[in-house]
């Protein structure tokens, strides 16, 4: 009767430890501000700025195909999943979706209110 209720308590923690071991992916959205190597920053709307590690396994989209690093630039918008890398304490990218728009080129917002 015992080993049967320690069996069922020992699966119950092992199962709990598991699940709180397993952090979901956070999403970290911004405008790239530098690339450095393996390391890109990204500052968000309301200008914090964030260091993410670039890893080989990192997944790179842009319209919803296939992309690579090559094609992060400076001044692209991004959104990113990251985890917490507890190792180095800092995040590290397992997917960066990188805009179609163009920040750069795009014309400034204009009011179409005009009086004359």
């Amino acid at each position: 009767m015992f080993r049967k209720i320690f069996v069922v308590l020992l699966g119950v923690i092992v199962l709990a430890v598991s699940l709180h071991a397993r952090q979901s992916p956070m999403r970290i959205n911004g405008t790239v501000t530098a690339i450095e190597g393996d390391h890109v920053q990204i500052k968000d709307q309301a200008g914090k700025t964030t260091i993410v590690m670039l890893q080989k396994g990192t997944r790179y989209f842009k319209a919803e195909k296939n992309a690579t690093k090559a094609e992060l630039k400076v001044g692209t918008r991004v959104v990113i999943e990251v985890k917490m890398d507890d190792k180095m304490k800092m995040y590290a990218a397992e997917e960066v979706t990188i805009s179609t728009a163009d920040t750069k080129s795009a014309p400034p917002a204009t009011d179409e209110k005009k009086t004359r």
